[in-house]
């Protein structure tokens, strides 16, 4: 069985709901199992045990957030050759993608050896939430999308 790790940071709870919805999508793949942590809830040492990495977070000042950020920085040292990985994030008016962009940026750079192969980006009605309609249907089809390339692997 493939294990899966989305690990994200969350203000209001809305991108930990995009999470939760791409791992229950990625779950739904027999093989494959995921899980979700905080980032302060697992040491950079065990991504290790993972095939596939997810990292989300939400759009602050048109960055992904820092405490997201300082934990890609602390992976980095972390041998992951070989493994999978996306991005995600949440973001509210015409933000779209624009911390996602960044994020995969800062991967790519940091942890060498991750091949990215997907990227969502889930819309915020205001500030504090709620996610916008569809958005969490969404991110299940992307976790269902995302299980289905990692099976093929």
């Amino acid at each position: 069985m493939k294990k899966v790790i989305i690990i994200y940071e969350s203000v209001y709870g809305n991108t930990k709901q995009i999470a939760e919805a791409i791992s229950k999508g990625i779950n739904e793949h027999a093989e494959l199992e995921s899980i979700v942590k905080k980032t302060g809830e697992i040491h950079t040492d065990d991504l290790c045990n993972y095939d596939a990495i997810l990292f989300g977070c939400p759009n602050h000042n048109q960055e992904p957030a820092l405490n997201l950020l300082k934990f890609i920085d602390r992976a980095s040292i972390v041998h992951l050759e070989g493994k999978i990985g996306a991005v995600f994030d949440t973001y509210t008016g015409g933000n779209k993608d624009v911390a996602a962009k960044k994020l995969e940026t800062k991967v790519r750079e940091k942890m060498l050896g991750i091949e990215l192969i997907g990227r969502l980006s889930s819309k915020v009605t205001g500030r504090k939430g709620p996610l916008a309609d569809d958005e969490e249907q969404k991110a299940l089809e992307f976790g269902i999308q995302f299980g289905r390339k990692l099976d093929e692997s």
